[in-house]
């Protein structure tokens, strides 16, 4: 048996680490905390980074805004409520980023989502659907079906 020399360093090729990112679509919505809550169990699983996009949402008392970093905090602690022991310790080491829609987001949640999946070069995008009749299961909403048909990654989509 012969052993050959590792190549020195000087020539290997430079290794580029992707990091993979998991963005979850999220307002202050039970559709919203269900992407959360599955966008967070994919990246306890698959060891990726969480990437949480805030859109706009109708709040009663202050009009439409988008969650910040404090919120969306809140949020995945209420969600990790029913999670595994596993899922919550990993939880607790995961640092999350949050991209809130500025106002000209407002306008359109699928241009918003579509550019953040884009420019973080995601890897899934987690969304959450409102639990509908038997009828209306069929009929999606037009950022559902624009994300479905548009987005550069795979769309996991989640009920309420």
């Amino acid at each position: 048996m012969s052993a050959t020399r590792a190549p020195s360093a000087q020539h290997m090729l430079p290794v580029e680490r992707t990091v993979m990112v998991v963005v979850a679509a999220y307002a202050s919505t039970s559709q919203g905390d269900a992407a959360l809550a599955a966008a967070i169990r994919d990246v306890a699983m698959t060891d990726r980074e969480l990437l949480v996009a805030s859109f706009p949402y109708s709040d009663p008392l202050e009009g439409s805004r988008s969650a910040d970093a404090e919120e969306v905090n809140e949020a995945i602690k209420r969600v990790s409520a029913d999670m595994s022991h596993e899922e919550r310790a990993y939880l607790e080491t995961l640092e999350v980023r949050v991209r809130e829609a500025g106002l000209e987001s407002s306008r359109d949640i699928g241009d918003f989502l579509l550019r953040v999946v884009r420019e973080e070069k995601a890897s899934l995008i987690v969304i959450g659907l409102r639990h509908s009749a038997p009828v209306g299961r069929l009929m999606l909403g037009q950022t559902v079906k624009r994300l479905l048909l548009e987005s550069p990654c795979p769309v996991l989509v989640t009920k309420d």
